[in-house]
C-alpha cells in the first residue's frame, strides 16, 4: 500500500511529489500523458507573478505571493535558469489608470511590492515606451522561467528522492476502503513496465485468469493508498466528484500565444502586458502580454475562450487574429515598437495553445475534502497556479504529514546540478566540454544550437525524453526559426538509438503520432 498517490504531474503535481519526498513515505504519481508537463502546465508561459492581482482573501493571493519567492528558491535549488526582470502592466486611457489604481491596492494587501509610475519619471523605467502610455504599475518581483524545466527538476528531484512516477496511467476511479483508498487506472503500458515502475500494483484478471494485456490494450490496474492529493489540472473536477459529494466543475478556457523570433529580444527586457479586463463568464485574463522567453523569443497572448474539452490545444484562426490584431495597435506602445516600425507579421515563427482549469468556484480548490478525509485537492489551479506551485504544494504535502507523522528522509537531497546548454557557454567552455563529450562537437539544432550530447542526455535523464516532441521541450530542439524543419530527422534517429526501437516506433508526441509509415526501400 502507498501512503500518498498524487494524481497529475504537472507543476503543482511534481512540486507536491518532492515536498513528500523529505519524508520516509511511500509516494506514487499517476499521470495520464505520454510525458510529465502533458496539461496546462505545458501551455503556460513561464511567467512568474509576483501576486499583485489576486482578489485579497482568496487562496489565489493566498498562494500567490509566497510562491513568488519560492519559485526562485526551486530554481536556485533545481539549477533552473530564470529572469527577475519586473513585470510592467501599463495604461493608455483613464480606465486604465484607475484599474492600476485598484491593482497597486490589491498588491499592498498581498504584501507586494509594486508603484505607480507616470511620466516624465516614466521614461527613466522605460525608456522606449510609447508616449501613448500615461503610467505603468511597475512590479519588480515579477520574473520569467521555463515552465517544463521547472516540472521536470521538480519531478527529477522527487523520483531521485523516491517517489514512483508512472505515465500514460489514466484514474478511471476512487473508492473509498476502511485503510484509505482504492485508485483504479487504464494504462496503455503493459504489465511488465507497470510493476518494473511501481511498487504495489494489482492488475484486472479475464476470465482466463490472466491480465488484461496482451494484444487488448489498454491494462486496468489498481493501487491502495491512504492518502490522494488530486492535482489533475482540467480533470481536477473529474477526480474530485469520485470522491466527494462537494461537486465543482471546471470550464476549460483555451488561450493560445504566438512566438516572435528573437531579433527583437534586445529591446525588452521586462514583461509587457495590458490592464486586465473581465470575462463574460466570470473571472478575469491577467491582458495580452509580451512576455520574453529564456531562449531569447519573445511569446505575445494570451486570449481567453471557454470552450468544452480541457485537454483541447487546437490553434484557431480566432485566437490568433485575435492577438496579432492587438499588437498591430498596440505595437507603438511597446519598446519594441518605439521607432515606428508596423508590427513585424513575418517574425512569427510558432503558435501554440491550451486550456487554463478554471474552476466555477473562481479560485482554486485546495484542502481536504469535508466529507472524505485522507484525499486532498490541489484543482482548479489556472494561472497563477504555475508560479504557486510549490507554495500549494507545501500546504497539501503538510495535510499528509499532520496526517500520517512519518519521520524525515535523512537521505533527502534538494539539489539537482546541470550542465550548462551548449548555446550558454563560452568558447573555452565548448571547447572543455568537447573533450570530454565529442557529441557535443555535433549540432543537431542549428537554430537553438542544441548538441548530440544535449538530447542523448534528455533521452537518458530520469523520467527522459521518450518522443520529438519531450526532447523538444527539454533540450529547445525544434523551437527556433525553422520550427524543426532541420534538426527533427536527427533527433528521431537518436531516439530510436537510444530507445533500441525502430524508427519507425518513434513518434512526435506518444501515442499513434508515429511520424515515418514505411521504409521507402526495403532492403535497408
Amino acid at each position: 500500500m502507498y501512503d500518498v498517490i498524487i494524481v497529475g504531474a504537472g507543476s503543482v503535481g511534481s512540486a507536491a511529489a518532492r515536498e513528500l519526498s523529505r519524508y520516509q513515505l511511500s509516494v506514487l504519481v499517476l499521470e495520464k500523458g505520454h510525458d510529465l508537463c502533458a496539461g496546462a502546465s505545458k501551455c503556460n508561459s513561464g511567467m512568474i507573478h509576483a501576486g499583485y492581482d489576486p482578489i485579497p482573501g482568496t487562496n489565489e493571493a493566498k498562494f500567490n505571493a509566497p510562491g513568488c519567492s519560492l519559485m526562485y528558491q526551486i530554481c536556485d535549488e533545481l539549477d533552473v535558469p530564470y529572469l527577475k526582470n519586473g513585470t510592467t502592466i501599463f495604461a493608455t486611457d483613464d480606465n486604465g489608470m484607475k484599474e492600476l489604481q485598484k491593482l497597486l491596492h490589491y498588491a499592498e494587501l498581498n504584501h507586494v511590492r509594486a508603484q505607480i509610475v507616470t511620466p516624465p519619471e516614466l521614461y527613466d523605467l522605460q525608456p522606449d515606451i510609447g508616449k501613448d502610455v500615461l503610467g505603468v504599475l511597475w512590479v519588480p518581483d515579477g520574473g520569467v522561467t521555463n515552465p517544463f524545466s521547472v516540472t521536470f527538476a521538480l519531478a527529477e528531484n522527487a523520483y531521485h528522492n523516491g517517489v514512483e512516477f508512472l505515465k500514460e496511467t489514466e484514474v478511471t476511479g476512487i473508492r473509498k476502503t476502511d485503510s484509505g483508498f482504492t485508485v483504479t487506472a487504464r494504462s496503455t503500458l503493459d504489465p511488465a513496465a507497470i510493476s518494473s515502475q511501481a511498487s504495489y500494483v494489482s492488475f484486472e484478471k479475464t476470465a482466463a485468469g490472466s491480465t488484461s494485456a496482451g494484444d487488448c490494450s489498454p491494462v486496468t490496474c489498481s493501487f491502495e493508498t491512504r492518502m490522494i492529493i488530486n492535482c489533475a489540472g482540467g480533470h481536477s473536477d473529474v477526480i474530485n466528484n469520485m470522491v466527494s459529494a462537494s461537486h465543482y466543475h471546471i470550464i476549460p478556457r483555451f488561450g493560445a500565444h504566438v512566438v516572435l523570433d528573437r531579433k527583437f529580444s534586445e529591446k525588452l527586457t521586462t514583461t509587457l502586458m495590458e490592464t486586465p479586463h473581465d470575462l463574460p463568464g466570470g473571472g478575469h485574463t491577467k491582458g495580452m502580454a509580451i512576455i520574453p522567453t529564456l531562449g531569447g523569443t519573445m511569446l505575445l497572448g494570451c486570449d481567453a475562450t471557454e470552450v468544452g474539452d480541457p485537454d483541447f490545444t487546437d490553434t484557431r484562426r480566432e485566437s490568433i487574429e485575435q492577438i496579432v490584431d492587438y499588437f498591430k495597435a498596440a505595437w507603438k506602445d511597446l519598446p519594441t515598437g518605439s521607432d515606428g516600425s508596423p508590427f513585424p507579421e513575418d517574425a512569427i515563427i510558432s503558435i501554440f495553445g491550451g486550456c487554463r482549469p478554471h474552476a466555477d468556484t473562481n479560485d482554486f480548490v485546495i484542502g481536504e475534502a469535508e466529507d472524505a478525509p485522507g484525499f486532498v485537492n490541489a484543482g482548479g489551479t489556472e494561472s497563477p497556479a504555475f508560479t504557486a506551485c510549490v507554495a500549494i504544494a507545501q500546504h497539501v504535502a503538510g495535510i499528509c504529514i499532520d496526517r500520517l507523522k512519518p519521520e524525515k528522509n535523512p537521505s533527502f537531497d534538494p539539489y539537482r546540478k546541470m550542465k550548462k546548454a551548449f548555446r550558454d557557454m563560452t568558447n573555452d567552455e565548448r571547447r572543455a566540454a568537447i573533450a570530454e563529450n565529442p557529441d557535443y562537437a555535433r549540432i543537431v539544432c542549428r537554430c537553438e544550437m542544441v548538441t548530440e550530447a544535449e538530447i542523448r542526455d534528455a533521452i537518458r535523464r530520469p523520467l527522459g525524453a521518450r518522443s520529438v516532441s519531450e526532447v523538444k521541450l527539454r533540450t529547445r530542439a525544434g523551437m527556433g526559426r525553422c520550427q524543426g524543419g532541420f534538426c527533427s530527422p536527427r533527433v528521431l534517429e537518436i531516439l530510436s538509438e537510444e530507445l533500441g526501437i525502430s524508427p519507425l516506433e518513434v513518434t512526435q508526441c506518444g501515442g499513434r503520432s508515429t511520424i515515418l509509415s514505411g521504409r521507402a526501400c526495403q532492403g535497408l
